[in-house]
């Protein structure tokens, strides 16, 4: 391939006068010749050396044979600024003049002074990415009149900006795009990203909104689902904040979910009606009692948590729905009670129970009683007497039955904690989170369990267990998108945190139990600072943990939004990839390059340029950043090394 590179004469741009490592300076005549006119602020240019390290160029501003060229190695450069020779050193201007008087016809006032930005050398490895590799530097750095620079040709600038790209797993991003300008569409150059830098690895976007973030995001998930059609090797979760990946927008071009409608598991927090095969994201509360309450506690508001009547009520510990069957009848039966007490306690709240799904449970549990709490008869005499001023009726048999029972005995065990019959052997029947929880029951005050009704929303009867429908479907390869939209930070934080835990626990023991099996999980995250914020202090353990640890366990993360600032610094100094668009401020542009070297210096165009789709993607295989017009999603397959 680099034997046909050409280094043609219309292609020159003009002698190295000045070489350092970071930088060097060329002189140009940019009216000279047609092609070379075609340079922008970022635009890539090529150093190149005489085939003979210790020969300098000849003594002119004419272009060089090709065959002086050495093509084992070319140095990646940047165009940064143009000045006048004027600004030259008194030195480099008797070099530029002497230059001036060997070329005939040359006009010292057509000349301009190019600086360049060193970005590294793209040398010939046989071992390398199509056989090239990149190195971050200049190497050992000769002197400047040994070199010459030239604007690169198609198949040139084709290397530089894909030579190191591994084929196999590559995507058609979009296209080169050094400007704003449509000068891009004269001669499209196609910028490809490998899916193998995404998958496993941290990958940020930045950028204000509808400026193309999302768009961007779409092209990686359907990158990711076309290179594993035939292996299903990568899961894929996408916490989708406002509803674009779940639902189709004609503005947005599609959604994934209805491009790969057969790969894709959808679950909705609010029923849209516009997606048959998808499920609304709830818990059961009936049968998830040992995590009902650290559920609640997120779901509820903070105002509503934070009173001592409900706050108590949390801190109270229920039994997972099982039985341990070490335990005797009776001791199971006193944690049976203490579960029917909480589901009385949802009932009078309002929210809605199966009884024919609690019978089964009940059931299979070895429970022949079912809802029958089988208080004593002098317990049961005593405390309807003293509540109802009637006699006690027949024992529970229903849900309901149980319920009115249970608001009896509660109300008589704190009006009445004296009497004989609610101790046996000499202890008291109920322990003190019971208590808690009848007190909560039947209040004196006009408080009552109707304050648990904001959790009703996330509530269904019929409820499985999410978390791991949402892990099974991950661990076959499906993506799965949990549709957000609608929802407070509160509650994206939550289900986030939620999943995003299970997910890394789940890994993790995959990991140790060596069977990750080369199999990854894909977590995209839409606003970003709603879901991990900046400060240090107050990162949660397992975005950390993504950060330094998911590459381990075959854990990636993608996320998005509008300020790096917002974005904790280690999650930042962790990241591979990045896709920036226009940002506002030179605070938000100098926090990036703060942990990205290869924005400085950049900083000024990612403020200017505000395109949408107009992205400087720094990806794991390229080692400096390279402005693409990303494509538009349109749902048709962008994969370029399909078989």
């Amino acid at each position: 391939m680099i034997n046909h590179v050409s280094f043609a004469p219309t292609n020159y741009l003009g002698p190295v006068i000045s070489a350092h490592y970071d930088h060097v300076e060329v002189l140009a005549n940019l009216h000279a010749q047609p092609d070379t006119q075609g340079l922008t602020r970022g635009s890539f240019v090529v150093m190149v050396r005489h085939t003979n390290p210790g020969t300098p160029f000849q003594e002119a501003l004419q272009a060089p044979r090709e065959e002086d060229i050495s093509r084992a190695e070319f140095i990646v450069l940047r165009l940064r600024d143009v000045k006048s020779l004027l600004e030259l050193s008194e030195h480099h201007l008797r070099h530029c003049n002497r230059l001036v008087a060997a070329t005939p016809g040359c006009d010292a006032l057509s000349l301009s002074v190019l600086s360049f930005e060193v970005l590294g050398t793209l040398l010939l490895d046989a071992a390398g990415a199509n056989g090239f590799r990149f190195s971050g530097d200049a190497g050992r750095l000769g002197h400047a009149s040994r070199y010459c620079a030239f604007m690169p040709c198609q198949l040139m600038l084709a290397i530089i900006l894909n030579g190191t790209v591994p084929r196999g797993q590559r995507i058609n991003l979009g296209v080169l795009r050094e400007s704003e300008t449509n000068a891009y569409t004269q001669q499209p150059q196609p910028i490809y990203l490998s899916m193998g830098d995404v998958r496993g690895k941290r990958t940020a976007m930045f950028g204000k909104t509808r400026l193309g973030k999302s768009n961007v995001v779409k092209l990686l998930v359907q990158g990711m689902l076309d290179i594993t059609a035939h292996d299903s090797s990568v899961g894929q979760l996408i916490f989708d904040v406002n509803g674009e990946y779940a639902n189709d927008n004609p503005q947005d071009g599609g959604s994934i979910a209805s491009s790969y409608r057969d790969r894709c598991l959808v679950y909705f927090l609010t029923d849209r009606g516009g997606n048959a095969d998808g499920k609304l994201l709830r818990f059961n509360f009936f049968e998830q009692t040992d995590k009902a309450f650290e559920i609640m506690r997120e779901l509820l508001p903070e105002s509503t948590v934070a009173t001592d009547y409900v706050r108590t009520l949390l801190n109270c510990r229920l039994p997972e729905l099982v039985r341990d069957p070490r335990m005797s009848e009776d001791m199971a039966l006193r944690v049976l009670r203490k579960v029917m007490l909480f589901w009385t306690i949802l009932h009078e709240a309002g929210f809605d129970h199966d009884e024919v799904r609690l019978v089964q449970i009940l059931n299979h549990m070895g429970f022949k009683t079912l809802f029958n709490p089988c208080f004593s008869q002098a317990l049961r005499l005593a405390a309807y007497q003293a509540i109802n001023a009637q006699p006690a009726p027949a024992a529970p048999k229903s849900f309901l039955e149980m319920c009115a029972e249970m608001r009896v005995i509660a109300k008589f065990a704190l009006s009445y904690g004296n009497d004989p019959s609610l101790t046996r052997n000499g202890v008291f029947l109920f322990e003190l989170d019971e208590m808690i929880m009848a007190r909560f029951l039947t209040p004196n005050t006009s408080d009552g369990p109707f304050v648990l009704r904001p959790c009703m929303p996330f509530h269904a009867p019929i409820a499985d267990g999410f978390i791991d429908e949402i892990l099974q479907a991950l661990h076959v390869g499906k993506t799965v998108i949990v549709d957000l939209g609608g929802a407070n930070e509160k509650i994206i934080r939550y289900f986030a945190k939620t999943l995003s835990v299970a997910v890394f626990h789940a890994q993790e023991q995959k990991f140790v139990n060596n069977a990750l099996n080369d199999r990854y999980v894909q977590i995209y995250f839409e606003e970003a600072h709603m879901i991990f914020p900046s400060s240090a202090s107050n990162v949660i353990d397992v975005y950390s943990r993504f950060a330094k640890e998911g590459a381990k366990f075959h854990i990636g993360i993608v996320y998005s939004t509008q300020s790096p600032s917002t974005v904790n610094e280690d999650l930042l100094a962790q990241t591979e990839n990045f896709f920036i668009g226009h940002l506002s401020s030179d605070r938000e542009a100098a926090r990036l390059a703060s942990v990205q070297l290869a924005f400085k210096g950049c900083e000024e165009d990612i403020m200017r340029m505000r395109t949408p789709g107009l992205m400087r993607m720094l990806a794991y295989s390229n080692r400096y950043l390279i402005p693409v017009q990303a494509g538009r999603y349109n749902g048709q397959t962008r994969f370029v090394d399909a078989p």
